[in-house]
């Protein structure tokens, strides 16, 4: 009995002190408040640093994304195609091709096209900005030439520092390229031939010619760089230098060029070297018209502008007075366009073209002779209207008809072809004169150029 009531009073004493005694639940509650709060400061510190760093970063982020939207997006360049002899073949980016005629409307290429010319064809190239008349570069591409468009690119943005993108390639053929004096933005030119890298930067003229042994660059006005396919070596040509790319080897230069023997044919120095010759009015109280060089795209064109009734005409000539008797080509090349015309083909007589070309030599013999090439775009030859001058007497051919507002280049070797009409050959260059005449009408020159090459 002893036994039993002392186990009872113990069992009795214990469950009293586990209900009486509250401070192990008081920690707990007390450690799980404290944990909570603890969490939820570390949460408002993330958020608050969390929020903190987005803002900085969108801050920082948002100007250099801006900046570098308005410093890299591009848009295309216009290139514009015309033929300007024969037929162009047009390759799009799928090798489907169409045909561009010469006298027909010209087109715009996109990258990943391609132009050919075939043994009798020539085409001219133009680049623009988009929506500004502004030159970038004029190509003349000569027959038997396939060169594709690889990039046109231009800064979206005026903001933009970049640079005007133009590249090129050129697998065969020759070309002339003309790239104006640069405005508020310069332009790159690359031109990849299967022997090299044709990078130019700055304005000039340039001609380039390639085969499956070489390519040949030739310096005009301006510079380069050309480098070798396998860039272990390059050459910088400068004004009146040319350069070799043998397939498989270096560049090789500078070399010797061919001779334009015309100064300033290009009117950058308006109309130093060239004489003017005064105003023939055929009747009394008609206008002259005006000679000047006008500003065109960033480019100096000379401008010949005659409006009214009868006859006139006006000649502009440079003293040449160079012996070519040595030389193995002479070759004239004129970049033009007759905007406007009133008389049909030449006259009556087929004596008023809009544009002549005149080139005064000494043959082999020792006489003076003239060589004379005529030029319109309105009209259908005649008898009453025939092209060819009936009352010069000259070294010439039948007039050419070109297309009405079309730049146009016209290039001959005028050894072959005063040796093809059965003459005696140059041996000294005296003058070459541009002769504009008609009614009313307005021509633009480009450039001439007399290129002798030993």
């Amino acid at each position: 009995m002893r036994y039993r009531v002392r186990i009872t009073y113990f069992c009795t004493t214990a469950v009293q002190n586990s209900y009486t005694s509250p401070e192990p639940l008081g920690i707990i509650s007390a450690m799980v408040e404290e944990k909570s709060r603890v969490e939820r400061q570390r949460l408002a510190w993330f958020v608050l640093l969390g929020s903190f760093s987005i803002c900085a970063v969108i801050t920082i982020a948002i100007p250099f994304v801006a900046n570098g939207l308005l410093q890299n997006l591009t848009e295309s360049l216009n290139i514009f195609v015309q033929a300007n002899q024969g037929v162009v073949g047009l390759d799009d980016t799928t090798g489907d091709r169409t045909a561009l005629l010469a006298g027909e409307a010209g087109t715009f290429i996109e990258s990943g096209e391609r132009v050919l010319t075939g043994d009798t064809a020539t085409a001219l190239i133009a680049v623009n900005p988009p929506n500004e008349e502004q030159l970038l570069a004029r190509l003349q591409v000569y027959s038997n030439t396939d060169i594709t468009l690889l990039e046109a690119a231009t800064p979206r943005f005026a903001v933009s520092d970049q640079e005007h993108s133009l590249r090129l390639k050129l697998d065969s053929g020759r070309l002339r390229l003309t790239v104006p004096q640069f405005g508020e933005r310069p332009s790159q030119i690359i031109i990849t031939t299967p022997q090299s890298d044709i990078t130019i930067q700055s304005s000039g003229q340039y001609a380039i010619i390639v085969n499956t042994e070489e390519t040949q660059v030739t310096v005009q006005m301006g510079n380069l760089t050309v480098t070798a396919v396998d860039e272990t070596a390059s050459l910088n040509l400068i004004e009146n230098q040319r350069g070799v790319v043998p397939t498989g080897s270096g560049p090789v230069g500078p070399l010797e060029t061919e001779r334009n023997l015309i100064a300033n044919g290009d009117f950058s120095q308006e109309l130093n070297r060239w004489i003017i010759f005064p105003w023939y009015v055929d009747r009394a109280g008609q206008p002259t018209g005006l000679v000047r060089v006008l500003d065109a795209g960033n480019e100096p064109r000379l401008n010949i502008n005659r409006k009214g009734v009868g006859q006139a005409d006006v000649q502009v000539r440079q003293s040449v007075n160079q012996d070519v008797a040595d030389v193995g080509s002479l070759r004239l090349e004129v970049t033009f366009r007759i905007i406007s015309q009133s008389l049909e083909v030449c006259g009556i007589l087929g004596s008023e073209c809009p544009l002549f070309l005149r080139v005064n030599y000494v043959d082999g013999g020792g006489l003076s002779n003239t060589w004379q090439h005529g030029f319109y775009a309105f009209g259908e030859p005649s008898e009453d209207r025939p092209d060819i001058c009936t009352t010069c007497a000259m070294v010439q051919d039948t007039h050419e008809r070109v297309l009405m507002e079309q730049e146009y280049f016209y290039q001959v070797d005028l050894r072959e072809e005063i040796a093809r009409q059965g003459r005696i050959l140059p041996q000294f260059i005296e003058s070459v004169t541009l002769v504009f005449s008609g009614h009313s009408f307005e021509v633009e020159v480009v450039d001439v150029t007399l290129l002798a090459a030993d």
